[in-house]
């Protein structure tokens, strides 16, 4: 493999990695105060069964990105918590 096709490769890796974690790290913080209002309401058998499914899908894309690559997980994490911050920006200029 030539240098040129190993960045173009590692590139390509955090590329995807990034975008993957944006879009994982939208819908676990999203559901996360879904998960809040159905804990307020009382509903904790059903609130439970989302966390368990929001922790479970972010585990599997986790180790998805982490058999794609090095760069893909750590682009991957940092698109998490771009996404995190984008959730909680938007929760507070709505409040």
């Amino acid at each position: 493999m030539t240098p040129h096709s190993l960045l173009t490769a590692q590139a390509a890796q955090a590329a995807i990695g990034f975008l993957v974690g944006m879009l994982a790290g939208l819908g676990h913080f999203a559901t996360l105060r879904w998960n809040v209002q159905l804990l307020s309401a009382g509903s904790s058998g059903i609130a439970f069964a989302l966390q368990l499914t929001r922790l479970a899908a972010l585990a599997a894309i986790l180790f998805v990105l982490a058999r794609v690559g090095p760069w893909a997980l750590l682009c991957g994490a940092g698109g998490l918590l771009l996404a995190r911050h984008a959730v909680i920006r938007r929760i507070r200029s709505a409040s």
